[in-house]
């Protein structure tokens, strides 16, 4: 591949990455409106949420050999359609049962784009600029997410939420026209899918300790969000509505300085230093009585956080440079079950020890990384 075209097929990630922020905090920024819309219950609404995570997590299996297989393009745009046509079919559902497949594409559809992204930026660039590159990928996570939440905020009462879902649907479809226009790389695995090594990939101590590494990422980070602003209220810290914002500013920021600072360190020595970071924001929670020093332990949670998962899925791409789309998948469905398991088994029993049982979290994960790293340097 050209230059130009590395750098179009990259700008196409990027806007497959927003996809996936943007379509995600959409649909739960809806779902109160749809609620009152169709009158649904809790259960309707638990449903729906299970949906969800089912269709991200299918979404997260499927993309890796098909990518090392038949090549990025088809399910790319695949993707790409059908998180628009979910985004257009909970603008015009009147039901509970229209609701539940729309769900159901727009998380498909976000877990290919997801994993596919990385991926896909994993195969267009070499070990020397791969984790910065990744870096500024997951950035475009932060952006759309924060596009979104801001959207919401400023036309919340005055624009109905249809209306809101057609508007993001229209810039998704315009970027999707562009992704059309845009050559990715050739299938690594053309001629036939390896199934057996693929099999084989399940029992690699490297793969499965650094997918143990980013469940745990994963595990923080959703927690973190679920609970956190509870536990400052219970401290009784008001104002705390804008901190969860905090954190993911700061997290977009952190990947951006990331993509900066990538060929100058060692992915190594920065995933340690960001967790060190991680460790401070959860020992600055643990003594937070006001709302400054909430905001600065979800800052340093934020950047703390933004390093995980473009350094593990850099090195993962290094290790399985042939098969990288299923060494991705089996890592961030690994991430993605485990983490969904560990919140629905634990959940809000953690809420009066969120910084203890974060700080155990953390310490376990640099324990990991470093076991991991070491059998990488075999």
């Amino acid at each position: 591949m050209t230059k130009q075209q590395v750098i179009k097929a990259f700008v196409a990630a990027c806007m497959g990455m927003a996809f996936f922020g943007i379509t995600m905090m959409a649909v739960g920024s809806v779902l109160p409106s749809l609620s009152d819309k169709l009158s649904l219950t809790d259960v309707d609404r638990g449903v729906l949420a299970s949906t969800l995570t089912a269709g991200i997590f299918v979404g997260s299996v499927i993309f890796g050999p098909v990518c090392d297989h038949w090549g990025h393009r088809g399910i790319f745009l695949a993707s790409c359609v059908g998180v628009l046509l979910g985004l257009f079919g909970l603008s015009l559902a009147g039901s509970l049962g229209m609701i539940i497949p729309c769900y159901l594409l727009i998380g498909v559809g976000g877990g290919v784009l997801n994993g596919q992204t990385n991926t896909l930026v994993s195969d267009l660039y070499d070990d020397n600029s791969r984790g910065s590159r990744l870096s500024l990928l997951g950035a475009f996570y932060g952006v759309g997410a924060i596009a979104i939440t801001c959207l919401v905020s400023v036309t919340k009462g005055r624009v109905p939420f249809e209306t809101m879902l057609q508007c993001i649907g229209a810039v998704v479809l315009l970027c999707t026209v562009f992704c059309f226009t845009v050559k990715f790389p050739e299938p690594k695995q053309a001629q036939s899918f390896p199934v057996s090594d693929a099999f084989k990939m399940l029992g690699e101590p490297v793969l499965l300790i650094m997918s143990l590494v980013l469940m745990l990422e994963s595990t923080v980070e959703s927690v973190t969000n679920s609970l956190s602003t509870t536990y400052f209220e219970n401290m009784g810290i008001a104002e705390v509505g804008f901190l969860l914002t905090i954190m993911s500013i700061a997290l977009m920021v952190a990947r951006f300085v990331m993509s900066g600072i990538s060929n100058k360190v060692s992915q190594q020595a920065m995933l340690y230093c960001f967790l060190g970071i991680l460790l401070c924001g959860y020992i600055v929670m643990y003594f937070a009585t006001t709302f400054t020093v909430a905001a600065i332990a979800l800052t340093l949670v934020g950047v703390g956080t933004a390093a995980t998962y473009p350094v593990v899925l850099g090195l993962l791409g290094g290790r399985y440079k042939s098969m990288s789309g299923t060494a991705f998948g089996i890592a961030i469905a690994i991430a993605l079950a485990g983490s969904t398991v560990f919140n629905m088994l634990v959940g809000s029993s953690l809420l009066a020890m969120l910084p203890v049982a974060m700080i155990v979290a953390v310490v376990v994960m640099i324990s990991l990384f470093t076991m991991g790293n070491k059998l990488l340097n075999r």
